[in-house]
């Protein structure tokens, strides 16, 4: 086993049988201090956030499995708080999916929208370039670019709408709002298909009107 990658927030290994293990660390994600999942850069470390990480990640596959929506995820790893799963070609996008305007949409949209106003599974996508701050892209330039082909675009809008629905429901039933969520998506064997994670480092969930942190969420939901 080899590790090929040092992210944010996991680490990627290589198994000997080609397949990839993710490792969910303990480390978070903000800005002048302040956590927050949607950022770039690593201003510390929660304990015992890694493990809420993976136990979440684990949840939501196992929902999406259930559902017959593919994912590339295998299994539980070899490791404490690590996850197998098919090696893929990351099409290097985020895939946001807004229920609520919040956080930087607000920013961006502010003379047109306040923070909580309804967006029907708006889907949007950025380009993954911290150091461009992932700036958003069209659809269309998405296909000029050669970046994704129109079904491969389609692909991605349907799903993410799809998961997204799956997901409300269910945290919807444990008194939980899904305001925004983000995916990432890849290809195994020529097929497109969600990949990476899917926990509170990819979510924003609020609970009597508060947004709650990666460990809280899984407490919510899994406790």
């Amino acid at each position: 086993m080899q590790r090929t990658y040092v992210g944010k927030t996991k680490d990627v290994f290589v198994m000997d049988d080609g397949r990839i293990m993710l490792h969910f660390k303990d480390a978070v994600t903000g800005s002048a201090g302040k956590v927050d999942s949607g950022a770039n850069e690593v201003i510390g470390e929660v304990a015992g956030k890694g493990q809420s990480s993976y136990r979440l990640t684990l949840y939501f596959f196992e929902l999406l499995k259930d559902a017959g929506i593919p994912t590339h995820f295998v299994g539980v790893g070899p490791i404490e708080n690590s996850m197998i799963v098919e090696s893929a070609r990351s099409y290097e996008l985020e895939v946001i999916c807004r229920e609520k305007a919040w956080g930087s949409f607000v920013r961006r949209y502010g003379k047109h929208v306040t923070e909580g106003t309804p967006l029907p599974s708006l889907v949007e996508f950025t380009i993954k370039d911290d150091e461009r701050g992932d700036p958003l892209i069209t659809d269309d330039a998405l296909v000029a670019l050669n970046i994704v082909t129109d079904e491969e675009v389609q692909y991605m809008k349907k799903t993410a709408r799809t998961v997204t629905a799956l997901l409300k429901k269910d945290l919807a039933r444990k008194g939980l709002e899904l305001i925004d969520i983000k995916y990432e998506f890849g290809e195994v064997d020529g097929h497109p298909l969600l990949i990476d994670e899917i926990s509170g480092d990819s979510m924003r969930v609020v609970k009597d009107g508060q947004v709650l942190l990666q460990k809280e969420l899984a407490g919510a939901i899994l406790d």
